[in-house]
């Protein structure tokens, strides 16, 4: 009886077992699939911000999307960021902090009192001293601004300070320094700080918020040089940020022109500099930026406080090549303290930058974000503001260096949140092009790259609630073809919600009369030349490789000749050599939105065509859009629009035209 008994208890524990084994089975295998993410990563490990999905599994499937527009007009592909091929080429950067001293002199802001307080950090003193004995003395230098809007005059003499300094109100940047009192003295720490200094009388005709209809704040966040597709893989914390609620992405943002200028330009005052050289003035002629009516003189004439800040001064959209500002172009203007940081603090460069990555013991954006969080938590609380806040240092030059940054740039993100500031504020975090150069072009969707610039649209929720109409058209037109002129009209349209029901409007975008602003639907038809949109930049069309057909290598040597024209109508063919053809890397005709992929290539005796070559002098690359007749041979192109697709700055040093500089290969910079 007890053998029975226990045989009986030992069958009992063996199927209890068998049914625990199942139970675990059960719930384990719909996950089996799924990897435990570990803490380093590889560069072929890198997750995309879309998950591919996994057939294996039973877990319901999540399609990668096909196009980021597809209308009956247009069809922009949508781009795995991380291809195989990309990622033969992606190389995530390593972030390199400019100091890991900890700060000896922090500048704080008193809320009650409305100032800035210098304060010193005794144990971080003591640890540079190594001795709790030794004294030391620190001591600011003023920045002094210029009479000029682009510069500064000096630093005004030492003035020494203890601790808790309330800095006063006319001290808007200082450089400051703290050393040893002994004779002779040891440099202990070298700082800088710029300030938004509170003004309540800056504006006498200063609204509040709480008017009605109520007034947005527009803060622009800027990053050159990054597309839609290298921002999801080069951020994807900052792009998951970014699908939060009130983000909206103009997947059909297409840009306008070539470089930075133009396409900023575009945002700023609705012109391309063609039209303003035509209808306002020559942009490359001093005193012809203050003519030209920006945006923020629109927001000004709206009771907008307004501020304006770069982070480097070589390369500022409105001073590269160009004569900038005569006088002071918004409230507050960053650019003469930048002009102080390049002047009297330490700068570095990251390895591979020729842009400067450090001003001292910060990061150069830093210094342009600091003043844009401290713009708004100055004064957007209390009056409508309009910001734009760039940063070229860390991604202009080295197109993956944004996955260095990508803590940065979230955390600002984070610290607008969390300062309370995007409860008042359309932010607007955006790019003017993709990368224009380098490997990632040689992919076969690098024209895109090129072409697609990262934009990003918030409203906050007391906009969204009121304006129910202009959130819903903005949703729509996320997968519409879109461009920096309506961005321009959008603006606009930001500052006469908030004005009087029977004000005047404000004129529209001179150079597409068709663009309009993005609270409005846009046409499921439109095109890109209703968009502002010349043939070269258009993405909606499809190309084809037609590298078989006979006649298809007469296009790029018919096309040089037209840029060797262009150096004698320009009269730069001193300075400039003739370009000759080396070899031709591809053409392509252009295709119909609703042609397959597997129909027969047409002959057409009129087409357009894309044609990538690479000519003998310093074996430059270009990639032209061209109208050509394969019977008469006749090319219709126009030069200034061709696109040159590697780096150019040691080529064209002996002229300064920011756009002749693209194509010319000078006699003296000829490499052997």
């Amino acid at each position: 009886m007890g053998a029975r008994l226990a045989t009986g208890h030992l069958l009992f524990k063996w199927f209890f077992f068998c049914l625990i084994l199942i139970i675990i089975f059960m719930l384990y295998a719909p996950y089996k699939n799924i990897e435990i993410e570990p803490t380093m990563r590889s560069k072929t490990e890198v997750v995309s911000a879309i998950p591919t999905p996994n057939l294996a599994n039973s877990s319901p499937k999540i399609e990668v999307p096909k196009h980021f527009v597809h209308t009956s007009q247009c069809m922009i592909p949508y781009i795995n960021p991380f291809s195989a091929e990309a990622l033969k080429i992606y190389t995530p950067r390593k972030f390199i902090p400019c100091s890991n001293e900890s700060e000896l002199v922090s500048a704080l802001y008193d809320v009650n009192r409305q100032r800035y307080v210098l304060h010193i950090n005794e144990p971080v003193a003591k640890k540079l001293l190594n001795s709790s004995e030794r004294e030391f003395n620190c001591f600011y230098r003023e920045i002094q601004h210029g009479e000029k809007a682009e510069t500064y005059d000096m630093l005004k003499p030492s003035k020494y300070f203890s601790q808790d300094y309330v800095v006063p109100l006319h001290v808007e940047g200082l450089m400051l320094q703290c050393e040893t009192a002994e004779i002779p003295s040891v440099k202990l720490q070298k700082d800088a700080y710029i300030f938004i200094q509170y003004r309540p009388n800056m504006n006498t005709t200063k609204p509040s918020i709480k008017t009605h209809p109520r007034k947005p704040s527009v803060i622009m966040y800027g990053i050159d040089t990054l597309s839609r597709i290298n921002l999801r893989r080069t951020m994807p914390l900052v792009y998951k940020h970014l699908q939060g609620p009130g983000w909206y992405e103009m997947q059909g943002y297409n840009k306008v022109g070539d470089n930075s200028f133009p396409n900023i330009f575009a945002i700023l005052s609705g012109y391309s500099p063609e039209k303003a050289k035509e209808h306002v003035c020559d942009t490359d002629k001093s005193g012809c930026l203050d003519e030209i009516p920006m945006i923020w003189k629109y927001f000004s004439n709206a009771s907008y406080l307004t501020a304006y800040a770069e982070d480097e001064s070589p390369s500022n959209t409105f001073s590269y090549l160009k004569p900038g500002f005569t006088k002071k172009p918004t409230d507050y203007y960053f650019r003469p303290f930048l002009r102080a940081l390049e002047c009297e603090a330490d700068n570095y460069n990251c390895p591979g930058c020729r842009m400067t990555y450090c001003y001292g013991r910060r990061l150069a954006n830093s210094y342009i974000y600091d003043y844009g969080r401290q713009f708004m938590q100055r004064y957007v609380e209390e009056r409508p503001i309009w910001g734009m806040f760039w940063t070229n240092h860390f991604s202009h030059d080295d197109y993956f260096m944004p996955s260095a940054m990508q803590h940065k740039v979230l955390g600002d993100l984070i610290n607008f949140e969390k300062d309370g500031s995007m409860e008042h504020t359309i932010m607007i975090f955006f790019a003017d092009h993709g990368v224009r150069y380098g490997s990632l072009l040689s992919l076969a969707e690098g024209y895109l790259e090129e072409r697609l610039p990262m934009m990003f649209i918030y409203l906050p929720p007391w906009f969204r609630q009121q304006y129910p109409q202009f959130t819903e058209a903005l949703a729509l037109n996320q997968h519409r073809l879109s461009s920096n002129f309506d961005l321009h009209n959008t603006l606009k349209h930001i500052i006469e919600i908030g004005g009087t029901p029977d004000g005047p409007a404000l004129p529209r975008s001179y150079d597409c009369p068709t663009c309009q602003s993005l609270f409005y639907p846009i046409a499921e038809n439109r095109t890109c030349s209703e968009a502002g949109i010349a043939e070269h930049w258009c993405t909606c069309h499809p190309y084809r490789n037609i590298d078989q057909l006979h006649w298809t290598n007469r296009i790029a040597p018919r096309v040089i000749d037209r840029m060797n024209e262009y150096f004698v109508h320009k009269n730069l063919s001193h300075l400039c050599s003739n370009l000759t053809l080396n070899y031709i890397h591809r053409t392509e005709i252009k295709m119909s939105v609703d042609v397959s992929w597997e129909d027969d290539l047409p002959e057409l005796e009129i087409a357009v065509y894309r044609t990538k070559f690479k000519v003998i002098q310093n074996s430059a690359d270009f990639e032209a859009t061209v109208v050509f007749n394969n019977k008469t041979e006749a090319v219709d192109v126009n030069v200034e629009n061709i696109s040159r697709t590697n780096s150019y700055k040691d080529d064209s040093t002996c002229i300064s035209d920011k756009i002749a500089k693209l194509y010319c290969i000078c006699f003296s910079d000829i490499k052997a």
